[in-house]
């Protein structure tokens, strides 16, 4: 056993990579959505916060403290999140204690650096949200929990300098009910921990059980003033749809303890397979046939020790299965038992540890030759490795690897304001990105959230929109988690019939789409034509609305299509703006009506209007550029194209537009 000295100075050295691993690189990547949410409700005072909250589906505390946090530090997205990264350290502490009262000093030195360089851990301790929180407060509370129980099973009598231990854990478990509504998950934890206790020692059964019950219950009448918001809040909670089957979600699960989010699935599957040893090692104590089951009178059965972690990771994801929680928006839920699931691989880490010390203290004639004693310590730490080299790529995928970037909102903004012009607007799909786009974005009259309620009310949108349209030339629309306030996708389909989209691009899961508002409408073609594309597509006509533009502005062009028969397959049209060299300058790529009417919907004989924008660069010298248009599968061949019956390629000139200088 480490000394006193030794363990401090190694819990220290835990602690700050703990702290470096959650602050490298915490700005490095935009708020999300829910994070601009934390960080406009922190800027309230705590009225507003509280009404915000309630208006949320979280309750407050969390938001409490980050102003009170916001305060101290300050507003950036570093400052902002380092409250996350500090419960993520909190969170390393506790699970060092637990550890340490349940087994020994060193497994609660190797739980506490396997948190800290969890790579779960970290990623949700670079996020202003509460979830760490949340971790940290679960761990806090069973740290507790078990020195009352050992107190209770091991001490008769109830002496003063223990009661502090009781004001601590109400405190706590009350901080956990007021900052995420997975806490009550810790609640039956811990009765099914003191149920356990208490059938292990039949005699203190009603004594454990009547110790605890009047601690919950106070912990209960603290949060007694928000529980009718909370029970509204909870009951209105909406559904994300089905959940996995069990062996993906199984998988999924274990993935995310060990790798966290930044690992696809599939991958370092060793990893998990090594983690599943170790938990399974967990369960047996290498000296359990040396040394007799301890008295109650002087410690607590090996059995206790590993059966109170296990309930602790185990119920949770219990819980979450029975309540069809385990959806990919939920799976941060699992961090509440994040901390019991590195104290059992620290366990097993540690019990496959003493098993080689232990062949290298017995006699030869029992263990054989000592290589074989020390290629099992290689082993071992052989082991060990096949963890932690994925847990760092999961790291550096978190640090470095856009691919698992959040939404990029500050991106977004950055986009938007270098391209503003006078007669702008931002139009947010979701109401909910107002908070995190007006903390890139200053909030100005020409910011509007559309969907402000779910289901979205088509008239009353469709009114808003006309107005909006009646005041401004362009409009950068933001889209986001589209199937809950507009499943029927309603904005997107209007704004195609009455605008010209230009372009749009993907900013993690956020579309940044730019429509061009038309002066005219035009219903009927200008120019008539009869193009025959395929088989079955015919191009009846177009009109240019735009046949002079600016560097910058936005070629609006409307194609008429017809189908004589029904089209079994999906196209994509392109539109190719083209300098005299037959260089392309500009282009979009879709499917008809933004990608909203497919071809495989087309009725025969119908008229269908389609209608594109091309954003001509900035720098794109003046002079004349023909405009091309043509389809082709979603493999990419394209469709051969023909005048009458002569075939003129896989492309068709329809017009001129002129750049002015």
């Amino acid at each position: 056993m480490p000394s006193r000295r030794t363990t401090t100075l190694t819990l220290i050295s835990i602690l700050l990579l703990a702290t470096v691993l959650r602050l490298y690189r915490i700005d490095a990547q935009s708020f999300w959505s829910d994070e601009g949410n934390s960080a406009r409700i922190a800027e309230r005072n705590v009225a507003l916060i509280l009404e915000g909250a309630a208006g949320d589906i979280h309750p407050p505390l969390y938001y409490l403290v980050l102003h009170a946090w916001r305060s101290l530090v300050g507003g950036s997205e570093a400052d902002l999140r380092a409250l996350s990264a500090l419960f993520g350290v909190i969170t390393v502490g506790a699970v060092f204690l637990l550890g340490r009262r349940l087994f020994e000093a060193r497994v609660g030195l190797l739980a506490a650096f396997l948190v800290a360089v969890n790579p779960f851990q970290v990623y949700y301790s670079q996020e202003a949200r509460m979830y760490m929180m949340l971790a940290a407060l679960g761990g806090m509370a069973t740290y507790l929990l078990v020195r009352l129980l050992d107190f209770w099973s091991l001490r008769p009598r109830i002496h003063i300098p223990h009661r502090r231990y009781y004001l601590l854990y109400i405190i706590t478990l009350a901080a956990g009910l007021y900052t995420h509504y997975a806490f009550p998950f810790i609640f039956v934890v811990h009765f099914a921990i003191v149920l356990a206790w208490s059938f292990y020692r039949p005699g203190r059964a009603l004594a454990h059980i009547a110790s605890w019950l009047p601690l919950a219950l106070s912990a209960v009448v603290l949060f007694l003033p928000w529980l009718p918001i909370a029970l509204r809040q909870i009951l209105s909670w909406p559904s994300l749809g089905a959940s996995p089957e069990a062996g993906v979600a199984a998988g999924d699960l274990f993935r995310f303890y060990v790798l966290g989010p930044t690992v696809p699935a599939g991958e370092a599957n060793i990893a998990l397979i090594v983690a599943g040893f170790f938990l399974l090692m967990s369960a047996w104590s290498p000296d359990a046939f040396d040394e007799p089951e301890p008295d109650w009178d002087t410690a607590i059965p090996r059995v206790l020790r590993f059966g109170t972690i296990a309930l602790y990771w185990l119920l949770p994801i219990a819980l979450i299965f029975s309540l069809g929680l385990f959806k990919d928006a939920y799976l941060k839920f699992l961090l509440v038992g994040s901390p019991a699931f590195c104290l059992l691989l620290a366990r097993g880490i540690d019990n496959g540890w003493q098993i080689a010390r232990g062949a290298l203290s017995m006699p030869r004639e029992l263990t054989g030759p000592r290589e074989i004693a020390f290629s099992w310590i290689a082993v071992v730490l052989f082991l060990v490795a096949l963890i932690l080299v994925p847990a760092l790529a999961a790291l550096n995928h978190l640090y470095h690897d856009p691919v698992y970037a959040r939404d990029d909102y500050r991106g977004i903004a950055r986009t938007i304001e270098a391209g503003w012009r006078a007669g702008d607007a931002v139009l947010l799909h979701a109401a909910n990105q107002w908070e995190v786009f007006t903390y890139y974005h200053p909030d100005s009259p020409h910011v509007f959230p559309i969907v402000k309620q779910r289901p979205l009310d088509p008239t009353a949108t469709e009114h808003e929109l006309q107005d909006i349209l009646a005041a401004h030339r362009r409009l950068f629309v933001l889209y986001w988690a589209t199937h809950e306030p507009d499943p029927e996708r309603f904005v997107e389909a209007w704004l195609d019939r009455h605008t010209y989209k230009a372009n749009e691009t993907w900013y993690g899961n956020v579309r940044l789409a730019l429509y061009a508002v038309p002066v005219t409408v035009a219903d009927d073609p200008e120019t008539r034509v009869e193009f025959r594309l395929g088989d079955r597509i015919w191009l009846d006509g177009y009109s240019l609305l735009t046949p002079v533009v600016a560097p910058g502005d936005t070629v609006q062009l409307v194609l008429f299509w017809r189908c004589e028969d029904r089209v079994d397959q999906r196209y994509k049209v392109f539109v190719h703006i083209l300098d005299p060299d037959g260089a392309i300058v500009a282009q979009t790529d879709r499917e008809p009506g933004s990608d909203l009417y497919l071809t495989t919907n087309w009725t025969p004989g119908e008229k269908i209007i389609d209608r594109y924008g091309v954003a001509v660069p900035g720098a794109t010298p003046a002079g004349d550029y023909r405009i091309q248009v043509g389809m082709y599968t979603l493999e990419g061949q394209r469709l051969r194209i023909y005048d009458g019956d002569a075939d003129i390629g896989d492309t068709v000139t329809l017009a001129q537009v002129a750049v002015a200088p």
